[in-house]
């Protein structure tokens, strides 16, 4: 490229003394008079506007390949944010599975890890809590069913409401401690154990936790395993505190734990910041149909977020730093006249960036800018010079 510059100079350089910069200007005409002074000075303002313009013919324009494009709203774009997260259970699709009351562990019937389905057995208890209402469950269920074979007519309203109410409730009572309706047939029946029961999975899924040890004497609310489907999880994702910044739900979301890439999507966002880290928490629902992921996995987290619909973007070419290092634009004064302009660069959106400080329809070099800049270090002009 700067083998390319230099022939193009020693070539074109005669052609347009624009850019050669204010210190190659005519210095022939003197001022005719000192009362001209004041005349001087009104010009002075658009003869430093002029000397930070770099001119070019039609036939230079054309063999430096330069392109000019107005600027318009591009609707419908969005820009990539990749936060960390860590991979967490699905908290509406886990179950915490706890003793209902004191129990002891008889046997252990199900592993960490492992998968179970409803209904499965999860540990088999002891509780002498439950078998007393083993007992009076028994002989209410005998009592309603003599009641309920003679019938309300013959009994009289009052007992026969009674016993069935009685019945009723020790049956609800024996359900809210873990039993299912099969082991409540079976109890009714005379066929369990006095004070053994079952505790069973209440869905489907995998073995998260079980801190508990056969013979382990249990109280009551005391958790025995939980339970995790895992056919989705949650990456918990940590934004940086941005004024404006906003992530909707039904973000598109990418997360990727090692060389494993998943499609998700924003389901919830938060509006308070984290005490501790300082960062906004952002909830992204993963499918892992193949169970590549795992809970407490570490993740990047790329989202997808939507611009608004008046962005302005250029391509990545039509930007250059200035002497001061910030960014700039060359925008088009005229035919064949290019102008630097300091802009803020914000979005980098594959290839384009957002920009602000310019209004749409603004003509900007988008092609061929950098060699506008390089002449613009060489004849040593500055966007604030004017």
């Amino acid at each position: 490229m700067k083998t390319f510059l230099m022939l193009l100079a020693l070539t074109l350089g005669p052609a347009y003394p624009a850019l050669a910069g204010p210190h190659d200007q005519d210095h022939d005409h003197e001022p005719a008079e000192a009362n001209d002074h004041q005349d001087a000075e009104a010009g002075a303002h658009d003869h430093d506007e002029d000397a930070a313009v770099l001119t070019l013919s039609e036939a230079q324009r054309a063999m430096l390949g330069l392109k000019v494009t107005r600027l318009a709203p591009r609707p419908g774009l969005s820009r990539r944010l990749t936060v960390p997260a860590e991979i967490t259970s699905d908290q509406y699709r886990t179950w915490v599975v706890p003793v209902r009351v004191d129990s002891q562990v008889r046997q252990r019937r199900v592993t960490l890890g492992a998968h179970v389905r409803q209904g499965d057995a999860i540990a088999t208890l002891f509780s002498p809590v439950m078998a007393d209402l083993q007992s009076d469950l028994l002989a209410a269920a005998d009592e309603w069913r003599r009641v309920s074979r003679l019938g309300q007519r013959t009994v009289g309203n009052q007992r026969y409401l009674t016993v069935r109410g009685r019945y009723q409730s020790l049956r609800a009572r024996a359900s809210g401690y873990g039993l299912s309706d099969a082991d409540l047939t079976a109890l009714e029946k005379g066929e369990a154990d006095p004070g053994v029961y079952t505790l069973r999975a209440p869905d489907d899924g995998l073995v998260l936790t079980d801190a508990f040890q056969q013979g382990q004497w249990l109280t009551a609310g005391q958790s025995l395993v939980t339970l995790v489907d895992e056919a989705t999880l949650w990456a918990e994702a940590a934004l940086p505190p941005r004024p404006g910044l906003t992530v909707p739900a039904g973000t598109p979301a990418r997360v990727q734990v090692g060389e494993a890439r998943v499609d998700g999507k924003v389901i919830q966002a938060g509006h308070r910041l984290d005490p501790v880290t300082r960062t906004l928490q952002v909830r992204v629902a993963v499918p892992n149909k193949d169970h590549l992921l795992h809970p407490g996995m570490f993740a990047d987290v790329a989202l997808e977020l939507p611009l608004p619909e008046d962005a302005l973007v250029v391509p990545e070419s039509a930007l250059t730093r200035g002497p001061d290092g910030d960014w700039q634009v060359f925008v088009e004064a005229g035919p064949g006249r290019y102008r630097a302009v300091e802009i803020t660069a914000l979005d980098a959106l594959d290839g384009l960036r957002r920009i602000t400080g310019l209004e749409a329809g603004t003509p900007v070099v988008t092609e061929g800018a950098f060699f506008l800049a390089s002449e613009q270090a060489k004849a040593g002009f500055s966007v604030h010079n004017h």
